[in-house]
């Protein structure tokens, strides 16, 4: 080997189409795992475009798995070619995608440990939930004034017969409020009614036309309607349990503490119901405060704005009238609150105002603050932030509903 030979190895210049195609990737490639990896950790911004690709890697497993093997790929690639650049910035980004995607997996392992929660590795990356369970469609449970029909979907529980009754889950779909709709987590419908649970999946309306107080007058109406016909559906009146996503959450924990008062009647003519317990699954509870202090005000801000018809300074008693804070008291039903640390929409303030509240009302209470998962950390059911959720769920059920 010449001396020109050699130096033409050991240059660092890209030289061909090749070289200068693989450093160019690289190059691009380092530019968009540096933004990402900052809303990774700066769970902020939404709708942002890269922020949603950082709460998709923080809510998919596969998801930054994925990049690792693209960017493997690239690297075999430049190292084949002796595109040196491209190498040298691509061996760095796979030790950084290795170490966040292990990173939040030591963190969430080592909390279900200490909460005494078995959550599989496998299941995590490659466990795949089929919805298979059968359920009644469009079942109306009221009818507005302005002859809208208010719909819900029936999951009937497991092993249905009708020597015992069984508790209900009247489950409320996220969406902030302004979109979204029944059906939005068949994963949960499907566990619920396989543990003895019948389900009930609440549509309610939504703006544009909907009313400020019309969403939770809706989901009343389904749980005194589900009350009405509870030997219809082979369940116990006395154990109804709310459980939403989201606002979804908000809106279950709303109905449930403000059951009977005349602020917030229901949208017909049911009768006030007692709730035997709530799972709230992310949902803001100071509207206020929340509107105020988030991660992710351009889009929250927008649809509370939506959602209440206008901002707080506007309509000070319209948000405080909206949260469930303001109706907790000795008799308010117990509450899980599940929570990521992650939470790009929804701060762990909010979880700590519940729970205050909760506390010093004598309100039995549970608090889960999951490492590293982002909003609708659930929407991969086998992921383990949602095997996490799902035993505490399943505990918390079993104790309140003996």
């Amino acid at each position: 080997m010449d001396m020109g030979q050699l130096k033409q190895l050991t240059s660092w210049r890209p030289r061909g189409f090749i070289q200068w195609l693989l450093t160019v990737l690289a190059v691009v490639t380092f530019s968009f795992i540096s933004i990402l990896t900052y809303y990774i950790w700066n769970p902020v911004g939404l709708p942002n475009i890269m922020s949603l690709l950082g709460a998709i890697a923080l809510v998919m497993p596969t998801f930054l798995l994925s990049i690792t093997v693209v960017i493997l790929i690239l690297l075999g690639l430049a190292v084949w070619r002796k595109a040196l650049i491209a190498w040298t910035i691509l061996i760095p980004l796979v030790l950084l995608l290795s170490f966040l995607t292990v990173e939040p997996i030591i963190k969430m392992s080592n909390y279900a440990k200490n909460e005494n929660v078995s959550v599989s590795l496998s299941s995590h990356f490659f466990g795949k939930t089929e919805i298979t369970s059968k359920f009644i469609q469009d079942v109306v449970y009221g009818t507005t004034p302005d002859g809208v029909e208010l719909k819900l979907d029936v999951w009937p529980a497991h092993g249905d017969s009708k020597e015992s009754l069984h508790p209900a889950v009247v489950k409320v779909h996220g969406g902030g409020w302004v979109s979204g709709n029944r059906g939005n987590t068949p994963n949960w419908n499907q566990w619920l009614s396989e543990l003895g649970y019948t389900v009930f999946d609440v549509e309610y309306r939504m703006p544009p036309h909907a009313g400020w107080k019309d969403e939770v007058a809706d989901v009343k109406s389904a749980i005194g309607w589900i009350a009405e016909h509870a030997d219809a559906y082979n369940i116990d009146p006395q154990k109804i349990n709310l459980m939403g996503d989201s606002a979804g959450g908000n809106l279950a924990m709303l109905a449930a503490y403000s059951m009977g008062d005349i602020k917030l009647p229901p949208s017909t003519n049911v009768p006030s119901v007692h709730v035997n317990s709530v799972i709230n699954l992310y949902g803001p509870v100071d509207m206020t405060e929340f509107y105020k202090n988030d991660p992710s005000p351009d889009y929250v801000q927008s649809v509370m704005e939506q959602y209440i018809g206008g901002t707080p300074s506007q309509f000070p008693d319209r948000y405080k009238i909206l949260s469930p804070i303001s109706y907790i008291q000795e008799n308010t039903p117990p509450t899980i609150t599940l929570l990521g640390t992650s939470d790009r929409i929804v701060p762990e303030e909010q979880a700590e105002i519940l729970n205050r509240k909760l506390k010093e009302n004598n309100v039995p209470y549970e608090l889960y603050l999951l490492p590293g998962a982002d909003h609708v950390f659930d929407a991969v059911p086998d992921s383990m932030s949602a095997q996490f959720a799902y035993e505490k769920v399943k505990a918390f059920l079993q104790k309140n509903n003996k």
